[in-house]
């Protein structure tokens, strides 16, 4: 992939339509009552798509937890939906997130540079160790005090300018990402790492060192499948709580 430039979208894709519209239906709904989703045949028709569209759809809505499925059954909106107002990692940025929370949100550390990625950034990002990459970090504030620190990796490849503007790094990551390297964002795979605080992020958090933190680190991908930034994000616990939704699998 060394080298691969990542093709420009002209607009959604037929699935990342159908994902945007059904979530925003399972999510905005005001019929707390309904319980399913229409048959996969009937919602293929209402939206003018094939099954398969329909289908690859739901699977991704499923792997959200926003969804259940099994084999005969029709498709079940979870509990976790309809109590849902947004994800996380759809509604734009953390800040965004800590001001849901009740707390007024600002960053206060932006800052970038130009790097070589190491072994553990080049798996994540599936380029050749030593690449260039953009590394961009912010930390977040919640009613002042240090909430969060996210450190943002981008493949220089990917960025139509070299040319960076810190005033663009200041807006969404998610639309620096999109708008920088020409491509639509689909979906991320998160990992959570128990971690201690290293003497960086301590003076950065303003927390004791060596103390457990949470750290989640995020790949993000484009519609067409390619990782386009890896983020490793630090959360002080007090201030910022996750809930997750896991769906049952029986064998």
């Amino acid at each position: 992939m060394n080298g691969t430039v990542l093709p420009k979208i002209q607009k959604q894709t037929a699935v990342g339509q159908a994902i945007e519209y059904l979530r925003n239906y399972i999510l905005t709904t005001n019929n707390y009552e309904m319980t399913k989703l229409p048959s996969e045949s009937k919602l293929a028709s209402e939206m003018g798509v094939s099954r398969l569209t329909i289908r690859e759809a739901l699977t991704v809505l499923e792997n959200e937890g926003l969804i259940t499925r099994s084999q005969g059954s029709s498709t079940a909106i979870t509990t976790f939906a309809r109590k849902l107002s947004e994800r996380i990692d759809n509604a734009g940025e953390l800040g965004k997130f800590i001001n849901d929370c009740g707390y007024e949100s600002t960053v206060d550390i932006i800052s970038y540079s130009w790097e070589r990625c190491n072994k553990e950034e080049g798996k994540s990002l599936e380029i050749e160790l030593g690449d260039e990459i953009l590394v961009v970090k912010k930390r977040f504030l919640a009613n002042g005090n240090p909430a969060a620190y996210c450190i943002n990796r981008i493949p220089k490849m990917f960025l139509l300018d070299n040319e960076i503007d810190e005033k663009d790094l200041g807006k969404s990551m998610f639309d620096f990402v999109e708008e920088s390297c020409n491509c639509q964002l689909s979906h991320d795979f998160m990992e959570i790492i128990p971690s201690l605080v290293t003497k960086e992020i301590a003076d950065i958090l303003k927390i004791g060192e060596k103390s457990p933190i949470l750290r989640v680190d995020v790949t993000k991908y484009s519609m067409e499948g390619y990782p386009v930034m890896y983020n490793t994000e630090y959360y002080v616990d007090s201030l910022i709580r996750f809930t997750a939704c896991r769906t049952a699998c029986f064998r």
